[in-house]
């Protein structure tokens, strides 16, 4: 009778195994297929632990079946005594399976504010995104999901946090192969090949927020709800469904309220402020995540939209979302705006360059044409030619019949943004005011109908 049940078990493992084979290999498929791949580099984020160690041993049972290069990385953070141990082991490992190898060595950076275990987070990350491969495969599985959406759930997190994480992340070249799988199914895997696999000892540490919730709260969740896991994952599927839904809300709405030419783009208030209060949100939180800046508060978004409505001058406009990034609002419309104190000053000499970068990450584009721009033989040839930022008092003839006028108020006039007027590259002549790009060149040196003339126009945004 035992040897019967235990032939009972080894079917039901050899039936997970063959199923976790067999979905690895049909998600591959479809997936190299839609990206037209041939024969990609994979590159396994191996740990030593038992969830790399199922996926970098079922990835190479695959490769006679499909056309791939794998490569495996251990990232070496240093955080534990046995770190060196650990990548010893895994290079032993990818030596039996024949699989390449090397270790990435990272330093976790802990003046961060962001705690150890996020700050360990982005550096693994980094050091992934660093290796050259066509995609990198995580190991995250079925639980890793359920937890993460428990931990954003503890965070307060909006539709895209409890999203959690997706399996395929096309701009970070990210797979997860196994986030349908339990993990259960991956420690049936590894039973039945003998796998050895490492236990790191930092798992049962629940000073760390996701240990704390798999050691004691899934536990008692799953006894009530014994398919909570499951149920979890299938709720961050649909949350994944909903941020998509709200995107493409985002993006109608984009049609209407934004002005792509500034170099963050820009809103346009009086239609943002015709939209829902829930679709203001919803297109600041799209807009700002377009432009790569980390999500602020849903408070601190809440208090950008009420002084946007309430306020009635541009300059009482101005609140923090980034490190050396403000929300500012000018003439009806809504900019992110670069920090003054955070640009560097321009001072350069021209040396005939036809594009000229400046270290405010803005350009400079020299063109000659007839009649047009800065007399070049009579003025601009043999003489030095400065690009500076404004200090104060600087002063320039428009016309023969007009005296010279400040600069402040020639680019008041030509409605030049406050922030902007600080970063506008002036263009000196032997140290005289010559050119204000795209706005003005002082009358006697502007170049006559039959003469060449260097054109100087000033790109905000980049090339």
């Amino acid at each position: 009778m035992a040897s019967s049940k235990k032939r009972v078990k080894n079917n039901v493992v050899k039936r997970k195994e063959d199923s976790l084979l067999s979905q690895l290999q049909l998600f591959l498929r479809e997936f190299f297929l839609q990206q037209k791949r041939i024969k990609p580099t994979l590159l396994v984020a191996y740990s030593g632990g038992l969830d790399s160690t199922v996926l970098l041993h079922a990835l190479s049972q695959l490769r006679t079946a499909m056309p791939m290069h794998l490569r495996a990385v251990y990232v070496h953070h240093g955080l534990s005594e046995y770190a060196d141990k650990w990548g010893e082991h895994c290079a032993q490992t990818c030596s039996n399976l024949e699989i390449p190898f090397n270790i990435a060595h990272v330093t976790i950076d802990r003046t961060s504010g962001l705690g150890t275990e996020a700050a360990a987070r982005n550096a693994r990350y980094q050091a992934l995104q660093a290796e050259k491969a066509d995609f990198i495969c995580l190991a995250h599985h079925q639980d890793d999901q359920a937890e993460t959406l428990l931990l954003q759930l503890a965070r307060g997190a909006g539709v895209k946090g409890l999203a959690g994480m997706a399996q395929v992340v096309s701009n970070k070249r990210l797979l997860r192969p196994f986030l349908n799988q339990s993990r259960g199914d991956l420690l049936a895997y590894a039973e039945q090949h003998q796998l050895q696999w490492i236990e790191d000892d930092s798992n049962i540490d629940t000073q760390y927020s996701r240990n704390y919730l798999r050691h004691h709260v899934m536990p008692v969740l799953q006894q009530q709800y014994p398919s909570i896991r499951q149920t979890l994952s299938r709720s961050a599927n649909l949350m994944a469904q909903a941020d998509e839904l709200l995107t493409d809300l985002a993006l109608i709405d984009a049609e209407q309220v934004v002005d792509k030419a500034p170099q963050y783009g820009a809103l346009r208030l009086a239609e943002l402020l015709q939209l829902s209060q829930a679709r203001q949100m919803n297109l600041l939180r799209w807009w700002l995540a377009s432009n790569a800046i980390a999500m602020p508060s849903h408070a601190l978004l809440s208090q950008v939209l009420r002084q946007l409505a309430s306020t009635r001058t541009d300059a009482s406009v101005q609140v923090k979302v980034a490190d050396g990034l403000t929300i500012r609002r000018y003439q009806d419309k809504v900019f992110l705006v670069v920090d003054i104190q955070s640009m560097p000053p321009i001072m350069m000499q021209w040396q005939g360059e036809e594009v000229l970068a400046l270290p405010n990450h803005t350009y400079l584009r020299f063109t000659k044409q007839l009649g047009e721009g800065i007399a070049y033989e009579r003025v601009v040839n043999g003489a030095t030619l400065t690009i500076r930022n404004r200090v104060g008092g600087e002063r320039i003839r428009q016309a023969t019949n007009q005296p010279r006028r400040g600069l402040k108020t020639i680019l008041q006039s030509a409605n030049i943004a406050p922030w902007e007027r600080e970063q506008i590259p002036l263009i000196f002549i032997n140290d005289s005011l010559a050119a204000i790009p795209n706005i003005t060149i002082d009358v006697s040196l502007k170049a006559d109908k039959d003469e060449l003339g260097l054109v100087v126009e000033w790109l905000p945004a980049a090339l």
